[in-house]
């Protein structure tokens, strides 16, 4: 490769390199200058290595960044990231024009603020969520939600459309998340309406393997039971991979925008207890499949 065209490759930052991340950051091998970042240095070095990029051991070396790709665990930890704490953020590192794209779950409301924040600094800050799971993350075929002006979004696209095959801007910067979170909290009230209604069809005597062929070709079929009940429901695996901590998240997220709008629900308060619930009461570290678990030996199954 010619210099020249070495020159003119981005310089990427990505942080976090959790299940999603570690997987995402793959498919941006040979996207440019690849400097990867995660509090578990052994971690960040492994996935370097895969990505044919650079482990970096301090925020600081993302000072010649173009863009810096955030999936990280909550808006908490982005914030701190962005904003920093008690050392230098993002915020601080960046040079002026550079690109700070959120792609974890995080809450719309921090999302809107940290834009406001990156545009006093000559910063651009978006949200670009992802759905498809750790096999999505792996294959390169997330959706990707995107909050952001369109200008801003043509530029993340190419970055995007190497992790993503269905990349979408949904609307201004936070509509990414909202979005995502109001996706997540109709697929956890799916979940566990179908958890129910499997466990009174088992209890009545119907086979389950019977009547998820049925349900699944009929009107009650849905993602969860094409996807997860064969999966890990009916095979009883209690491993669709994605945590029950991180639905739960979400569906939180998703109340917060729920109470912040003033919308009154019924459906989603119950299916927003029940995950709450059944994060309580389950094993550190429980797959989401859980909750069909919990309602299975509630009645007796």
């Amino acid at each position: 490769m010619s210099q020249t065209k070495q020159a003119a490759l981005p310089v990427i930052g990505f942080i976090g390199l959790g299940a999603m991340g570690g997987r995402m950051i793959s498919q941006l091998s040979g996207a440019g200058e690849l400097l990867v970042f995660d509090t578990d240095a052994e971690r960040a070095q492994q996935a370097a290595q895969a990505a044919s990029g650079h482990a970096i051991s301090k925020l600081e070396e993302l000072s010649a960044a173009n863009i810096v790709i955030l999936m990280l665990p909550n808006s908490a930890i982005v914030d701190d990231v962005f904003r920093g704490g008690t050392q230098k953020g993002l915020i601080d590192i960046l040079p002026k024009g550079a690109l700070v794209i959120d792609m974890s779950s995080s809450t719309p409301a921090n999302t809107i603020e940290n834009a406001k924040l990156a545009s006093q600094r000559g910063l651009v800050f978006i949200d670009a969520p992802v759905s498809g799971g750790i096999g999505g993350a792996a294959s390169g075929k997330l959706a990707i939600m995107v909050g952001g002006d369109r200008a801003d979004f043509e530029r993340a696209r190419p970055f995007l459309e190497r992790m993503g095959s269905n990349v979408i801007l949904v609307g201004d910067v936070g509509a990414g998340h909202a979005v995502k979170a109001l996706n997540n909290l109709l697929a956890a009230t799916i979940f566990a309406a179908t958890a129910e209604v499997f466990a009174v069809g088992e209890k009545f005597g119907l086979d389950p393997a019977v009547m998820h062929q049925v349900v699944n070709a009929s009107s009650g079929g849905s993602f969860m039971t094409n996807i997860a009940w064969p999966k890990a429901v009916l095979q009883k695996t209690w491993d669709f991979g994605f945590a029950l901590q991180l639905m739960n998240k979400d569906v939180g997220i998703a109340m917060s925008l729920i109470e912040a709008t003033g919308t009154e629900t019924i459906l989603s308060k119950a299916s927003a207890k029940m995950w709450a619930e059944a994060l309580g009461s389950a094993p550190q570290g429980s797959d989401m499949t859980e909750l069909a678990k919990q309602i299975q030996k509630g009645a007796g199954l």
